[in-house]
């Protein structure tokens, strides 16, 4: 069974007016089975949906991160959160009655200026859902990370790197890595020429050695739904 699995930050608070627009590029045009999405906010008809798990981060930010599934059941995954609307867990379960752990992840850059800080806190509110399973967990995660080797070389200092060694030390593989030499852009900052990749789709090793494919979606009219382009993998499960 081919199993496509996208993440795109859809830039709901700069983009609002295009919000239908890219939603229904998301489940249109590209038309995964599961969907990870940030700073995103369901269409009012899907809110109330079995298929749709979905968190605000609250406060000014009216928007939040979120699963969406097509054909499969889907049940939210507890866990202690101390970062409620950048991360949110479920367990999708596929035609085979195996369970898949999928998880949205948005770096939220706190009030220094900093997404660093909240992505490892992030880390350490779900190590005991993936470090008590390592090696046995199927889990995928994706999201703007808004995180970046790119980050170290630029500013200097080691955490990024760190974070993304603690992703590997729970056993999980950069999925566009295996595909694409070097980093990939997924972001296009107006005040920056850097080609910045901040998005990205992890998965466990069980999961990641069935890869079919790992693709950047650069599509010209998405320049136009949203800063980030999507990521989008294939998994043949």
């Amino acid at each position: 069974m081919a199993l496509k699995i996208a993440t795109w930050n859809m830039g709901h608070w700069q983009y609002v007016r295009k919000a239908q627009a890219s939603w229904d590029y998301l489940e249109r045009v590209i038309s995964p089975e599961i969907a990870l999405v940030q700073e995103a906010v369901p269409p009012p008809d899907r809110l109330d949906s079995e298929s749709v798990l979905w968190r605000e981060i609250g406060g000014t930010r009216k928007w939040g991160s979120g699963i969406l599934v097509n054909g499969f059941q889907l049940h939210e995954v507890q866990f202690e959160n101390s970062c409620l609307g950048s991360v949110i867990a479920g367990e999708v379960l596929l035609s085979d009655e195996t369970l898949l752990t999928v998880i949205s992840l948005y770096g939220l850059i706190d009030k220094w200026g900093y997404a660093i800080t909240t992505l490892h806190r992030i880390l350490s509110d779900l190590t005991p859902l993936l470090a008590r399973k390592k090696g046995k967990l199927r889990v995928v995660i994706g999201g703007d990370f808004n995180a970046s080797l790119q980050c170290d070389e630029q500013y200097g200092g080691q955490s990024h790197r760190i974070f993304f060694e603690r992703l590997q030390d729970f056993g999980l593989v950069d999925c566009l890595a295996v595909f694409h030499q070097g980093r990939v852009q997924t972001l296009r900052h107006p005040k920056s020429e850097v080609p910045w990749q901040n998005d990205y789709i992890f998965a466990s090793e069980e999961v990641a050695k069935r890869l079919v494919s790992c693709d950047v979606v650069d599509d010209p009219y998405v320049y136009e739904l949203s800063d980030h382009n999507p990521v989008v993998a294939v998994i043949d499960l």
